[in-house]
């Protein structure tokens, strides 16, 4: 039986203007005893700041209900932005594998 997780879409765009929208939902789904999903199928662009918003969140998660990436793999726009500043085996790292 798989796991019941929470999932956080995470929209669009994961930039500067929406990392204050979503910081307090991902803040909440910390609060949860269920690991956590990040859905990134519908992201076109992340920067510099929705990349350190993810990281602080999957450091927390790591530590707590756990996490994973809806798509099994980092994002395209995830996996083209942490590779501008080194951080894809960071936020690729620390991820729950789905459980049967």
């Amino acid at each position: 039986m798989a796991t019941e997780t929470q999932r956080v879409d995470l929209g669009e765009q994961l930039d500067i203007t929406v990392v204050g929208s979503l910081k307090p939902t991902l803040a909440a789904a910390l609060d949860g005893a269920q690991p956590v999903e990040l859905d990134g199928g519908r992201l076109q662009r992340a920067d510099t700041a929705g990349i350190q918003l993810l990281l602080a969140f999957t450091r927390a998660a790591a530590e707590g209900p756990g996490w994973r990436w809806a798509q099994g793999a980092l994002p395209p726009a995830v996996a083209e932005a942490a590779g501008r500043l080194g951080l894809v085996e960071a936020l690729s790292a620390g991820a729950t594998p789905d459980t049967p």
